[in-house]
């Protein structure tokens, strides 16, 4: 795994010797937006039960801005998600573009009469770098407070986690496109620090515009300690439409 990252910062670092830098926007001043729709199927394993996942999501991009609303919902539970990025500064290289930003988010997720829960992301530094060729990897770390009304015990209860998101990808002919991620939190899952998600992503652009993807995601818990484990395994296919 060193050596991955090694060869990474030492490819984008290159890119920089010959870089043209400048403040973004004035590339391009359009609107872009895209219309998600993604039904997902858990296995029952560990704390995750075997259940379906129905989820709708939507996201606005004006450069340098990009704002993202998504609703999850399952038999016992239902998350919202608003995430947004500021791109404060671009990079264009011999190899690629670089990008840095910083990116804030929200979560709340409601568990039937259980609970309720906050989540408020603050990520001061993030990186994408998209190579001309089609590879990307973008790097994001953070903080996450998190506030968890249980309604039981009528109290709130409050702790801080580390946010690192790490996204590898490549594009072939711009129609299709795999993808792996790896972090300690998802779109619609904030659990504490020490739980690892992988999702491993493949997607095909039809002629007609339509996104097509499938995913499986793949959960292990106390990752921190000796003991962790394969919590669950999540498939999930996906539809996009943008315009």
């Amino acid at each position: 795994m060193r050596k991955i990252i090694t060869v990474l910062l030492v490819t984008m670092l290159s890119s920089l010797a010959f870089a043209q830098f400048h403040i973004i926007p004035n590339e391009q001043d359009e609107i872009k937006q895209w219309f998600q729709f993604s039904y997902s199927r858990s296995t029952n394993r560990g704390f995750e039960p075997e259940q379906n996942f129905w989820a709708v999501a939507y996201q606005f991009d004006y450069n340098p801005f990009d704002v993202f609303l998504g609703v999850q919902i399952t038999k016992d539970e239902a998350d919202l998600t608003l995430d947004s990025n500021w791109w404060l500064a671009q990079f264009d290289g011999h190899y690629g573009r670089m990008r840095l930003g910083l990116n804030l988010g929200y979560h709340v997720e409601w568990y039937d009469d259980i609970s309720c829960e906050h989540d408020i992301t603050f990520t001061p530094a993030e990186l994408h770098y998209r190579t001309w060729k089609g590879f990307w990897v973008g790097l994001k770390t953070g903080f996450c407070r998190k506030e968890a009304n249980v309604y039981v015990l009528d109290r709130l209860f409050g702790n801080w986690n580390f946010v690192l998101l790490l996204s590898l990808g490549k594009q072939f002919a711009e129609r299709l496109e795999f993808s792996f991620d790896a972090g300690t939190r998802t779109l619609y899952d904030y659990p504490v620090f020490g739980t690892a998600f992988f999702v491993l992503g493949t997607a095909y652009t039809l002629p007609c515009g339509v996104r097509i993807g499938a995913e499986t995601e793949v959960t292990m818990r106390d990752w921190m300690a000796s003991t962790y484990y394969m919590d669950s395994v999540v498939f999930r296919l996906t539809g996009r439409i943008a315009f």
